[in-house]
């Protein structure tokens, strides 16, 4: 028994230890070979990003499949992938294909705003 808090402590660390903050575009699982969505949100501030939860349901009526795979990072994270997809803020989305950026809406935003642009690109064959 009194091992036991050792163990605890032990198990703790070890479960702490395993896990690790994202770096990378390869960490993050981002597939160049395919248009990437990612969406920077900060889930404090949900009613600043209405419209963009709007155009994400609107875009996923036409393209299901880049709206299931999108990625998404949270305010939490997001600092750290400012300067690698030249975000300045939450709320953010944009469109990662072969590391370029196609197209990026970032801050205050109608969901008409959102949807026009990526719209287009999604459909458009690259």
């Amino acid at each position: 028994m009194k091992g036991f808090p050792i163990l605890m402590i032990a198990s703790l660390f070890f479960i702490i230890s395993s896990c690790h903050h994202i770096e990378s575009k390869e960490e993050l699982n981002i597939d160049q070979t395919i248009k990437q969505i990612i969406f920077f949100t900060n889930n404090q501030a949900y009613e600043q990003e209405a419209a963009y939860y709007d155009a994400i349901i609107e875009l996923k009526k036409e393209f299901p499949t880049e709206i299931k795979n999108m990625k998404i990072i949270t305010a939490a994270n997001a600092k750290k992938y400012y300067g690698t997809f030249k975000i300045n803020n939450c709320p953010a989305i944009l469109i990662n294909y072969k590391d370029k950026i196609i197209v990026k809406v970032e801050g205050e935003a109608s969901t008409e705003q959102i949807v026009a642009p990526f719209y287009t690109a999604l459909k458009e064959e690259l």
